[in-house]
């Protein structure tokens, strides 16, 4: 077949380079997606009985709140599906070929498998290739592997199942060459790529259901059944009993029918939702799906990316290693700011810096976000923190041992080809440094400003570069030749320890440069090893004395090996080893404050990084969030079936060198644990796990298109401690929302029952109209719960565990409060009701004062409800919330306006009161508060008791369809799961239990720990273990060891591409260790 046909065939079978798209719904289908709600339904049902009934203004109000709440949701919708199109913009439009021996540039969608790719700087990658050439070639794969650094590509072949960070001969779709050159064959394209099965697999993950939504849903059932039994109830009582006829009979069901929906609560719980995502943006965190503000409230796992999110991203130096001793740098980042202090070799002796985290800082009132989300609890009781400690900085060293380390570590900073650019931030004030080049190199010129070695330029300019060998990933060394004056010239060479300490015959004695000695191997040796198991990137940095009159021209990385190397003949040029210099990327401060206050809550942080696993489990431990130590790898977790998998990620912390299906299948196990998870991520790598977890959150800055698109919340700051803010900001929700159901719901029972009651007691004309009944229940209802939307945290908000998972919205509590304080309100509507028609005063009288009764016993009901369970006598309840008093002042203004306002009280069948009304009035308020308060203080010694085998007996017996979860789920849980996925294995009874996963009792009991409600159904999870580029690529392998590649001069076994082989790289294992290709 001729070679130009080739390329056409295989595009004919393997079909164009481009992602594949998922159909989408219609708007009409998502518009019906969106009014499929049974509030919905209930709602249209209320205004089209409004509307019959000519009630125009109730009908214009119900309909304009289910409008709204369909718009939002549309919105929210639509823009939640953009994450398959971010992935598919990523791919690059154009690649360079060559085909039959001629370089072409043609559309990356005519690529296909078997031509010859060729790469050079600044390319983005346009499909997966096997590499068979690379000069100096290094690709930045940060949105698929999450590795800071560029990878330095080889040729050696890599194991079928290595992570995707080892696979050092393949260039991935979509990554970005940072320098050099090479060229491969296109092993890989469009779905089949790297890429394409992320894109697959972002599709494929479903939406998590949000459980407030689900728990509206069942609440929106129950109403529709309470409304319909009262209705009929109160009709065929009006009709039978009262006597009256059957279009006042149905006017009169309605009305109480009406009464009973509580119209305003989507808008309601929509305006709590809109206040927590104001409040979050301007602490950092902006949420895309208002739904998830509550589901922050629940979580009790976040699973984190470390770089960039508990870390700075900022390498920095923490230890230099002389042979005169060991020196810790203090100081995180790149801002030039710290000091060399003496310090221990391993973190036995002294744990390197930064080992406690500074106390929290003071809550400024220019960033909001401190004081939330990483300050203690200011409403937590005293001595209830327990926060972490605070170590006094070690003193500096003195000027003369600095002075000598000086002359030691200027070729940090001669031998280094890049720069740190400070930019004034005006809105810190402070100056802001970024590192231009590598991140090891910037991490050297901090330390060199750190011991003041003055700028990069003035030190070149006093001793100029004469020379230079540049970085090669084969050699792992780079060295400048430089003139210090007076005909002397001195050799810099930094690099990777095990390549330059056997180059090395001696070694600088006593941090002096002219006193020189015999290399101590094994002291180096040790030293490399003891820091490279706390997980840091070690250097070596050495020097030598050019003799007179060398030639410079004979300098290269070959050369140097070869000629530097001790043993006979006697080396050319003699290095001296200098010092070891450890580099670290730092976690930052506040991130080691907010995962304390994480465990305070009782959520548990997990690391899931694609980085090294010494390393993870290094910046675990100063984090204090590595557990038992433990370490798992994505090698490990792809041979783990997805059953034991489950029992695994709840015994560990710390995920290294991870996939993103490795990613995925740890969010859908700790899922199957019935653990509420948040999962954080920036690449493309995580878009998957990102859009599974319950929620998702992206970073802002360093974050790409596709992790925002599939996360839920985007952190515009990319700090972890925005999270920690955002969960107190989902409780205070939680919180707030169950506020408005505990005192919407029983007010708005008792306008329905107390004329209800009043047919069942036999009085001829009912204590209160239709009018008055819609008046309080879309004016002073809302007016009250809106300012309930408005309540700030309750105190110890962060010392309480998670809600468990499931939690029912409509509890134990509200259901009793639903029943006893309805009750109350009818007694005093009623009895007032009756009172003032014993004393002979009017109709229009005895209504004007049982609608008084009935508001005011919603004000001092409202108040009592500022706190769930905590007391309101005392003088907090008038504070924390100014929207209160313009509720209050609303609310008790309309009560003598409707009263006394001439035509509008006779609108509403009312007329002036008496001062003793008034009276009863004031005394029926302070009865309510009072009652409700002794109420709060018996409820969970004396009534809960007689009640929880009621209400248990009741659940297990409702229909599935009324059910917001699974019955006897305690039952099932100590059967599921071991004690090690929390609680011990101890059955919690729902609202009222102890915490067992989270160590305490919750102060509003909304429910047992994370650790206790551990375990449930199994959770599908995503198919166990991955078979690496054997199964991915052995079509193609078939297909180029049949016929070829229409640009290689020979054939490629299926065997060597499976292997991760080619025609022009020797098989064998990959000679890639942790340190290879990190430039320096």
């Amino acid at each position: 077949m001729p070679q130009c046909q080739a390329p056409r065939r295989r595009l004919e079978e393997f079909g164009p380079n481009r992602l594949s798209e998922t159909p989408r719904p219609g708007f009409l289908k998502r518009l019906w997606n969106q009014i499929n709600n049974v509030i919905i339904f209930l709602l249209l049902a209320a205004a089209i009985v409004e509307g019959a009934l000519q009630s125009w203004a109730e009908f214009g109000l119900i309909l304009l709140v289910v409008i709204i709440n369909t718009a939002i949701g549309l919105f929210q919708e639509g823009r939640a599906e953009k994450a398959a199109d971010a992935i598919r913009a990523m791919l690059s439009p154009t690649a360079t070929v060559l085909r039959g021996g001629t370089q072409e540039v043609i559309q990356a969608e005519d690529l296909v498998p078997g031509d010859i790719l060729l790469l050079r700087a600044g390319d983005l990658v346009p499909a997966d290739v096997r590499l068979v050439e690379a000069t100096n070639l290094q690709i930045q794969e940060a949105m698929l592997t999450g590795e800071s650094v560029p990878t330095s590509k080889a040729l050696a072949a890599c194991a079928p199942a290595a992570p995707l960070g080892d696979r050092r001969c393949i260039a991935f779709a979509a990554t970005h060459v940072a320098a050099g050159t090479g060229r491969g064959v296109v092993v890989a394209v469009g779905d089949g790529a790297e890429i394409g099965r992320i894109n697959k697999m972002v599709a494929s993950v479903g939406q998590v259901r949000n459980n407030l939504l689900h728990q509206l849903e069942v609440l929106g059932r129950w109403l529709v059944l309470l409304v319909l039994a009262i209705g009929l109830a109160a009709f065929l009582l009006a009709l039978l009993k009262a006597d009256q006829g059957f279009q006042t009979a149905f006017e009169s069901a309605v009305s109480i029918a009406v009464a009973i929906v509580p119209e305003g609560l989507p808008a309601v719980v929509t305006i709590v939702l809109a206040i927590g995502t104001t409040v979050m943006a301007r602490n950092n965190a902006i949420v895309r799906q208002m739904a998830a503000v509550e589901t922050l409230g629940s979580l009790n796992v976040i699973c984190s990316d470390k770089t960039g999110t508990l870390t700075k991203n900022e390498m920095t130096a923490v230890r230099v290693v002389t042979a005169a001793g060991v020196y810790g740098v203090s100081g995180v980042g790149y801002e030039p700011v710290g000091h060399l202090h003496t310090a221990a070799l391993m973190p036995e002796d002294a744990p390197p810096e930064p080992t406690k985290p500074a106390p929290p800082a003071p809550a400024d009132p220019a960033q909001p976000h401190t004081a939330i989300a990483i300050g203690p609890d200011p409403n937590a009781p005293e001595g209830d923190s327990d926060g972490p400690s605070t170590v006094p900085p070690p003193p500096p060293l003195p000027a003369s041992s600095l002075s000598a380390l000086r002359s030691l570590l200027e070729g940090a900073v001669l031998c280094n080809d890049s720069a740190l650019s400070a930019t004034p931030d005006p809105a810190s004030g402070r100056t802001l440094y970024k590192p231009m080049g590598a991140p090891t190199e910037a991490a050297l010129l901090t330390l060199g400003a750190k011991m003041g070695l003055g700028t990069t330029q003035e030190l070149t300019e006093a001793k100029p570069r004469l020379a230079a060998v540049p970085f090669e990933s084969e050699f792992k060394f780079m060295a400048t030749a430089h003139d210090e004056g007076g005909g002397r010239r001195v050799l810099w060479v930094k690099g990777a320890p095990d390549r330059l300490l056997p180059m090395c015959s001696q070694q600088v004695l006593g941090d002096d440069l002219s006193s020189l000695g015999s290399l101590d191997g094994p002291y180096w040796a040790g030293a490399q090893a003891a820091l490279g198991s706390q997980g840091l990137r070690v250097l070596a940095l050495c020097r030598a004395e050019l003799p007179p009159g060398f030639d410079l021209s004979v300098l290269s990385a070959k050369w140097l090996q070869q000629q530097a190397s001790p043993g006979p003949p006697p080396p050319a040029l003699r290095l001296s080893c200098v010092a070891l210099v450890a580099l670290l990327d730092p976690p930052r401060e506040e991130a080691v404050r907010a995962v304390h206050v994480a465990h305070a809550a009782g959520i548990t942080v997990k690391m899931i990084t694609g980085d090294h696993a010494l390393t993870a489990l290094a910046i675990g431990k100063m984090l204090g969030l590595a557990g038992n130590g433990r370490v798992i790898t994505g090698p490990e977790l792809d041979a783990t079936n997805d059953e034991a998998l489950r029992h695994l990620v709840s015994d560990c912390n710390v995920f290294a060198r991870t996939s993103p299906e490795n990613k995925l299948r740890i969010v859908q196990a700790l899922q199957a644990n019935r653990q509420v998870v948040a999962m954080t991520g920036d690449g493309v790598n995580d878009a998957p796990a990102l859009k599974a977890a319950d929620v998702g959150v992206a970073m802002g800055i360093t974050g790409t298109d596709v992790a925002k698109e599939a996360a839920k919340m985007v952190l515009a700051d990319d700090n972890f401690a925005t999270i920690i803010a955002a969960v107190r900001e989902g409780r205070r929700v939680w919180d707030n929302i169950r506020k408005i159901l505990i005192f919407n719901l029983p007010v708005n029972l008792a306008q329905g029952t107390s004329v209800l009651y009043s047919y069942i007691l036999g009085i001829d004309d009912p204590p209160l109209t239709a009018l008055q009944i819609l008046l309080v229940n879309l004016v002073t209802s809302v007016t009250l719960g809106l300012a309930l939307a408005a309540e700030p945290p309750e105190p110890g908000v962060m010392q309480r565990p998670p809600r468990r998972a499931g939690k029912r919205l409509v509890g134990k509590l509200l259901l009793w409060r639903m029943v006893f304080v309805c009750h109350i309100i009818d007694i005093l509507v009623i009895g007032m009701y009756h009172w003032a028609g014993n004393t002979g005063l009017s109709l229009s009288r005895q209504r004007a004062e049982a609608f008084n009764v009935l508001v005011g016993c919603q004000v001092t009901y409202f108040l009592s409800c500022r706190f769930i369970k905590l007391a309101s006598f005392h003088p907090r309840v008038l504070k924390g919330n100014p929207w209160m008093w313009l509720a209050l002042a609303l609310t008790l203004g309309l009560m003598p306006f409707i009263t006394y306002v001439p035509g509008v009280n006779h609108f509403f069948h009312m007329s002036g009161m008496t001062g003793v009304q008034w009276a009863r009035v004031v005394v029926c308020m302070a009865v309510v508060f009072v009652v409700v308060e002794i109420e709060k203080a018996l409820v969970d010694p004396l009534f809960m008791p007689i009640l929880r085998p009621v209400f248990a007996w009741l659940e297990n017996h409702t229909p599935e369809w009324l059910s917001v979860g699974p019955k006897r789920v305690g039952q099932r849980l100590r059967q599921c799961m071991p004690p090690a996925c929390g609680g011990g294995g101890k059955e919690v009874d729902g609202e009222e239990g102890a915490a067992a996963g989270g160590g305490g009792k919750e102060v509003d009991s909304s429910g047992a720990g994370g650790g206790a409600a551990a375990g449930g159904a199994v959770g599908s999870g995503a198919a166990g273990g991955r078979g690496g580029a054997v199964r991915r690529h052995s079509h193609l392998a078939e297909a180029l060891g049949r016929r070829g590649s229409s640009g290689l001069g020979s054939p490629v076994s299926p065997g060597a591409m499976a292997r991760g082989g080619s025609a022009a790289a020797p098989m064998g294992p990959s000679s890639a260790d942790a340190g290879a290709g990190e430039p320096v």
